[in-house]
Order: structure tokens, then sequence, then C-alpha cells
């Protein structure tokens, strides 16, 4: 009798509907779940009211610490109360800025055609530079 008991109790947990609380960008969002939910279809319910695609999410309460990142939990099992507050980190994907960098051409050595390849000592600017030396440098002969 103890164990229907049990039983019971344990189905009305989880399929108990919770009204959870999501603050995110300075407001508050209310968001019902039910216990047999996972973490992932809760993720979903917030991003239906925020827009934040749930990859984007990140779920902050206290005391339960990274249970909320994993999807696949459900409820009924983190010590989770109706009304209670918690916090979204995250962005609506339209509001990230991508910074597009303009790369310099990387050419690579190995596709020149041999035609195309010039030894170091065949370049103009090193036959510049070397000219220069030769210019500047003085030779001294000593007799002795």
């Amino acid at each position: 009798m103890a164990a229907d008991a049990a039983a019971t109790a344990s189905s009305s947990v989880t399929e108990e509907e919770l009204t959870l609380t999501v603050k995110w960008s300075g407001k508050e969002y209310t968001v019902r779940v039910c216990g047999d939910d996972s973490v992932a279809e809760l993720k979903r319910r917030i991003c239906e009211v925020t827009n934040v695609l749930p990859q984007r999410q990140k779920l902050l309460y206290p005391k339960i610490g990274n249970k909320l990142s994993d999807d696949s939990l459900l409820l009924s099992q983190i010590p989770l109360k109706s009304s209670l507050k918690m916090t979204m980190i995250g962005t609506v994907e339209g509001d990230i800025i991508v910074d597009p960098v303009e790369a310099p051409e990387i050419i690579d050595d190995f596709e020149l055609g041999q035609d195309e390849a010039v030894d170091i000592k065949d370049k103009e600017v090193n036959k510049q530079k070397l000219k220069r030396r030769i210019d500047q440098y003085k030779v001294r002969i000593s007799s002795g």
C-alpha cells in the first residue's frame, strides 16, 4: 500500500503543471510546463515567448547548478517549484552581430606553377638589397 501511495505521489509530481517565471533582458516571462517535460521542452517554450533559440539559452537557477544545461533531463528530476523565478541568458538570432573580417588573400605556394615560383636569390627586392650592401661595403687591402 505504501508503494501505491509513493507511485501516486510520483505520478502527480510528473503531471503537475509548473508555472515558471523567466527573467531575461529586464523583463519577466511566464512559462507553463509539466513535470514530465524535459529541459529541452522548457527551452522551446521559453523560445516561444522570447524568440531566443534553445541552443542560445542558458538557464540559471540557484542551488540547481548546471542541471538545466542537460536538455534530456526531465523537469521532475530537478527540484523546481511552481512560481519560481529563473534567469535566462541568451541572444535573439537577429541581434547577433557578426563582424565580417576581410582576410588577406593567402597564396598557397604548393599551388604555384613552376614558372610562377621565384627562388629567393632571384627576387628583385633581394637583388636590390644585395647591391646596396655591396655599394656601402668598404674593402681595405693591407700589405703585410
